[in-house]
């Protein structure tokens, strides 16, 4: 004998229900606003610092710029300095005179010119560095004017 159950039905009053489901939606709903607000309020933050860093950037590279643009004078300034007094050293009075011989100097006169040497190459280097460093100005300049202006001063 299979024994069929039998359901139980109860009747209740629907509105308490439609208020529950009201209140659910509610609360649904404002969780999501919350969230997409604290979404949006973190990406305002990325945009801000991300503009924070690139202005620190443009100004960075501008400094670095001044400081490297002074080198080559310096470097001129100490090449002028190092012939002057390799010339002084080759006008020294030679042995005829009294003074020292020319071939005491030659370490010394050689050792001058390699670093005048060096110095040149220095300089060379220094501005292929702002030749590169003006590559660089150009396409953060270039970046910065492509970024939106409401993320540029967000």
């Amino acid at each position: 004998m299979v024994r069929e159950e039998e359901e139980e039905y109860e009747i209740i009053p629907t509105s308490p229900l439609k208020r529950l489901e009201k209140r659910i939606s509610k609360i649904e709903e404002t969780s999501s606003t919350s969230e997409t607000r604290r979404l949006i309020e973190q990406i305002i933050e990325l945009i801000k610092s991300n503009q924070r860093v690139i202005d620190d950037i443009v100004k960075s590279d501008a400094e670095l710029r001044n400081e490297v643009s002074k080198l080559p004078g310096k470097i001129d300034e100490l090449l002028g300095s190092m012939n002057e007094f390799v010339e002084m050293l080759k006008a020294a009075p030679g042995t005829e005179s009294g003074g020292f011989s020319s071939d005491a100097f030659e370490p010394l006169i050689k050792k001058m010119s390699e670093f005048v040497d060096v110095s040149k190459k220095t300089q060379e280097i220094g501005q292929a560095t702002l030749a590169s460093l003006g590559i660089i100005d150009k396409r953060l300049k270039r970046m910065y004017m492509q970024t939106p202006t409401s993320r540029r001063f967000a």
